[in-house]
């Protein structure tokens, strides 16, 4: 094929990928994880806050600060995580942190946009319901292509394996 016809073919896939980041009502999930998890809320509050110590115990994820620091209320964390093979990466920035009953956050940056909110609710004098809300829409093709197939469900299975992982950590170290 002649160099026309192959700019022609690339124009084409280029113009697609720039028409469908940009379409209205892109698939989107909101959706709830809760675990009730033997420890304080404060100690499992803490666990959560060192997003990147979460590596430990949950080697799949991996969060770093931008900029470095300890993370806070305005904190920028850059989370990729590996599933089945699969990489999503996107932003996260810290909106609200109120310690030890829940940290606000909304993701600005990459596959996912939206919010998020990790809860900490003491059942009992040693229990505690840790809940993660969430409320994102798709922002890649990828991302797109995986909320159309496995909607909640999917981000449902990563999250209980999150919280699966939190509570191992936790109860082990009690």
């Amino acid at each position: 094929m002649d160099g026309d016809g192959a700019d022609r073919r690339d124009e084409r896939r280029f113009r697609f990928r720039d028409a469908t980041a940009s379409l209205p009502g892109m698939p989107s999930i909101d959706t709830v994880d809760r675990m009730i998890i033997r420890g304080p809320a404060e100690t499992l509050f803490d666990t959560i806050l060192d997003y990147p110590g979460m590596r430990e115990w949950f080697p799949s994820y991996r969060i770093d600060v931008i900029g470095g620091g300890p993370v806070r209320e305005g904190s920028r964390l850059a989370h990729e995580l590996t599933t089945m093979g699969l990489k999503t990466t996107f932003t996260r920035t810290i909106r609200k942190v109120t310690r030890p009953r829940s940290i606000e956050e909304t993701y600005d940056e990459g596959m996912l946009l939206g919010e998020g909110r990790w809860e900490f609710e003491e059942r009992g004098p040693d229990e505690t319901e840790v809940s993660f809300f969430c409320k994102v829409r798709s922002n890649a093709l990828a991302m797109h292509v995986g909320l159309l197939l496995t909607g909640a469900k999917g981000h449902n299975r990563v999250y209980q394996d999150i919280l699966a992982a939190l509570k191992k950590r936790v109860e082990a170290a009690a």
